[in-house]
């Protein structure tokens, strides 16, 4: 949910985390390891004396897909409806559960993710191997380039579907098995018909209009009287009585630079008032805004670049739209600083409160993942008897906007993990998505539905681009008398690719896990 825009850290996290944490994700099971250059991606590479290599062809990724395989008539699905990481891929008969439906993600280059919307994983070939035979599995959305795929349509409108990672077509082999090989000089075992089903791959969001709905990184709370705040990077705010329609609220926002943090960012006239991610959370009859900063005074050193330069800090209030007064620092990681020592990005701020009572804030981005630190109740600050720094996710092709929300499903208690994964900010082009994961401890484990573990690169996918929804995250979720709401900001399709507030409401299967409706 919380996310610095158009910010020059951003490049620097690019770049930083794929050099921090490639041997992170090397080797990690089936689907889950590291990249390769891949086959290229062809216009069209028929040829007149050899098999139909089709022409590279775009996929829609509005609806739900059928995906059948042309020799054995039979539909793309998961071993035994099995939501573990790892299960195969196989072909079976169509069923009215959705297990036999998928969702393609445009990742750009003619290439996309392969979602099964039964599993909310994705398609790939286990651990990520090149051999002709290995068999394709479902895993996490980690980012590899073996969960890539492009889409070749043949003269006689049947698909081919070659991974990336290998260059190798996905196929039912002799057996029956769904696997990868080399294009086949006879036969339709490598050919697939592929039918949009005219069902949204998600639901839409609900209907909002009105001022301060052009929001990114939204973070929504209800006041004692019921009414709704919200409050955005960029020093946006707008409140509500219905969650519908919304009004723009120019004053309660940050409209000048505490001095202790103006001294240490130098842009612009007197500091910088442009706040990224703000996260308020009502407790105690006063409200704690806990935001970050960026801080641009980095020197001009060689050395190893230890995370990008950023403060959080929190201010409090009498009222959800200020005056706000400043309580300080929470934590900063010092980027490239002599001697600095921080692996960590220090932003995207999000508290909560643990079922004991116990006060937490989840931070960080693409450097080293996201963490978890305690707080002090009683000052809303770092709690200096506990200074451990936890390590709750980690994912080399980008994650950032942690938001935990604790909450009692069938009997047990959860922490369950939100956050938004690949780059955002890019409009109608953005592969912003959001994933989840839970854990019955504030500190994690966090774990996936596939068992994958979320410090390892898991997390199962809760939404996505769909319809005219583009780059949907910087999420946050609020409970309303019961229900809950998945808050999210997605660039609208239906309007130039602008920022707009999506809301969902959120519901938990028989199993516990979160869904969107």
């Amino acid at each position: 949910m919380r996310r610095a825009f158009s910010r020059p850290l951003s490049a620097m996290a690019v770049t930083c985390s794929f050099a921090l944490m490639a041997v992170l994700f090397a080797g990690c099971g089936g689907g889950g390891g590291g990249g390769g250059t891949g086959g290229s991606v062809s216009s069209s590479s028929s040829s007149s004396s050899g098999p139909d290599l089709g022409t590279v062809s775009a996929v829609d990724g509005t609806y739900q897909l059928k995906v059948k395989n042309a020799s054995n008539g039979q539909y793309l699905t998961i071993s035994g409806q099995s939501q573990v990481a790892g299960a195969a891929i196989v072909t079976g008969s169509d069923t009215s559960n959705t297990d036999t439906l998928w969702h393609v993600m445009d990742m750009g280059s003619s290439q996309y993710n392969f979602e099964n919307l039964l599993t909310h994983q994705v398609a790939g070939i286990s651990s990520a191997s090149k051999t002709d035979g290995t068999a394709a599995v479902q895993w996490a959305d980690n980012g590899t380039n073996d969960h890539l795929w492009s889409f070749y349509k043949l003269t006689d409108g049947n698909y081919l579907i070659r991974n990336y990672n290998s260059g190798l077509y996905l196929q039912v082999d002799g057996s029956g098995n769904v696997t990868q090989g080399a294009r086949a000089t006879s036969g339709t075992a490598q050919e697939w018909t592929i039918t949009p089903t005219n069902v949204d791959a998600y639901p839409m969001p609900l209907t909002v209009s009105g001022g301060g709905t052009a929001v990114h990184d939204p973070n929504l709370i209800q006041d004692p009287s019921g009414k709704f705040w919200l409050y955005g990077t960029h020093n946006t705010l707008a409140s509500s009585t219905d969650l519908t329609t919304w009004t723009s609220v120019s004053s309660g926002i940050f409209s000048s630079d505490f001095s202790w943090w103006a001294a240490l960012n130098t842009t612009g006239t007197g500091g910088r008032t442009d706040l990224w991610a703000p996260s308020v959370m009502y407790a105690n009859g006063t409200y704690y805004q806990y935001y970050s900063i960026p801080i641009y005074d980095t020197p001009s050193v060689a050395g190893t670049n230890n995370g990008a330069e950023a403060a959080i800090a929190l201010a409090t209030s009498s009222s959800p739209n200020g005056p706000w007064v400043d309580k300080g620092k929470i934590i900063e990681s010092c980027g490239k600083k002599t001697g600095c020592t921080t692996t960590f990005n220090a932003i995207d701020p999000a508290p909560f409160i643990d079922a004991s009572g116990k006060w937490w804030m989840v931070f960080g981005s693409w450097e080293d993942g996201t963490h978890v630190i305690q707080l002090d109740p009683a000052t809303g600050l770092r709690l200096s008897s506990n200074t451990t720094i936890s390590n709750v996710a980690a994912r080399s092709a980008g994650e950032e906007g942690a938001f935990i929300f604790p909450r009692v499903v069938g009997g047990t208690q959860y922490y369950y993990y939100f956050a938004s994964i690949n780059v955002c900010c890019a409009g109608t082009s953005s592969r912003y998505r959001v994933i989840t994961g839970r854990s019955t401890s504030p500190t994690g484990p966090f774990l996936d539905r596939g068992g994958l573990d979320l410090s390892s690169g898991g997390g199962t996918i809760l939404i996505s681009n769909h319809s005219y929804v583009y780059g949907p995250g910087g999420e946050s979720v609020i409970d309303v008398g019961g229900q809950a709401y998945l808050v999210y900001h997605y660039y609208d399709g239906n309007n130039n690719g602008a920022p707009k507030l999506g809301l969902n409401k959120l519901y938990f299967d028989a199993a516990g896990w979160p869904y969107v409706q």
